[in-house]
């Protein structure tokens, strides 16, 4: 406890001279590194701050190019350290929101750089989960998501963070093994179960009989929401698939508990996605897929050919209404498919040839999911 106390009186994350002394690169000056590192601790620091306004994406494009020219996070972590988030939690919800965002797009490495901390993600957990009202619940299912993500794709590493995988990798994701897919399906329930947690508690949160979607504290809500969409419109396409694969070897009785878990998941993400298609603050940002009127039918295997996969679509180019100032051209786009060119083309530029540690002061737990279950500049 007093460990907690003392991380709790941090209030401030001065720039330090030099933030490590691990290497960026073996042919780096050490100059040159420490640019580095102070460029990406300002970038940290302004996209995770104490003012209720959505992460810009500016900061966050950052904190990802940065983990792609170190080739790891060890210089985000080296600077999230030095954050009182178990003191603020306006401060945890937001690094929450920009380390899914290093954990889709990121380097591969950030899952092995950040690893080390899944403990103390589940102890903040607990922690903002004794709060019942305010950003505390939020945070509290957040950190839970991401320690699930972090757990499935440890476990599951021929799946990448953004979740991008065409059928024939889905297909040696279970090595031919229905053993393996029918385990590979109850993990997926679980992760898509996390992310409808978040995704139900932050509409929960909100005051939906007023314009919500255009007040800053609003948005500060709702953005994390779209990395959680574009990971839920892919969990939900490869339980499907799985689903009539395991249709296709195993007695229908066998797999009932698979078809009730999956109908009450496609219920929620089904009027999850209508009610996001219908705020303002997501039409400008990102094209939002409608699931089917009825739910496939995996008794019949021709049913298959009548899925379709649901895609997001985040708009190149946005623009802002002038009745929206709060929000810039750039705010809040998330990185997808459609991104990635612009994405490699602007690390090219800044970096050359694009490739695509103190801990928290806690208590150590471990968690496991059971059963069903004004901005800075």
């Amino acid at each position: 406890m007093d460990r907690m106390a003392s991380s709790m009186k941090q209030v401030s994350n001065p720039l330090p001279k030099v933030l490590s002394r691990r290497g960026v690169g073996a042919g780096m000056e050490a100059a040159e590194r420490e640019s580095f590192e102070r460029t990406q601790t300002v970038s940290v620091n302004k996209a995770i701050n104490t003012q209720e306004v959505a992460v810009k994406e500016k900061h966050a494009r950052t904190c990802i190019l940065g983990t792609h020219h170190e080739k790891g996070a060890q210089t985000f972590w080296s600077v999230v350290n030095r954050l009182p988030l178990s003191s603020n939690a306006m401060l945890c919800w937001k690094f929450c929101h920009v380390f899914h965002k290093l954990l889709r797009d990121g380097h591969p490495n950030v899952l092995k750089d950040s690893l080390r901390y899944k403990n103390e993600l589940s102890d903040m957990s607990r922690m903002w989960g004794h709060l019942s009202e305010g950003y505390g619940q939020l945070c509290s299912i957040y950190l839970k998501l991401l320690r699930t993500r972090m757990e499935y794709h440890t476990k599951n590493p021929r799946f990448p963070g953004n979740l991008q995988m065409s059928d024939r990798q889905l297909d040696e994701a279970g090595e031919s093994d229905v053993n393996n897919f029918f385990q590979l399906t109850v993990e997926m329930f679980d992760y898509l179960e996390c992310e409808l947690n978040l995704f139900q508690t932050v509409f929960n949160s909100l005051d939906m009989s007023r314009s919500v979607s255009v007040t800053t504290a609003g948005q500060c809500r709702l953005a994390p929401l779209i990395q959680v969409i574009l990971d839920c419109s892919h969990l939900y396409d490869y339980t499907v698939k799985l689903l009539f694969k395991l249709h296709s070897c195993l007695p229908a009785d066998t797999l009932q508990g698979h078809r009730d878990r999956f109908m009450e998941q496609f219920t929620k993400l089904k009027d999850l996605f209508q009610r996001s298609s219908n705020l303002q603050y997501f039409k400008r940002l990102i094209q939002i897929p409608q699931l089917p009127e009825n739910p496939p039918n995996f008794l019949r295997a021709s049913a298959l050919s009548e899925h379709i996969s649901p895609v997001v679509v985040i708009p190149a180019e946005v623009s802002s209404p002038d009745s929206e100032p709060v929000l810039e051209k750039d705010d809040l786009m998330d990185m997808d498919a459609s991104q990635q060119t612009l994405f490699d083309n602007k690390f090219d530029d800044v970096f050359g040839s694009s490739l695509s540690q103190r801990p928290f002061q806690f208590q150590q737990s471990k968690w496991r999911e059971q059963g069903r279950e004004g901005p800075l500049d």
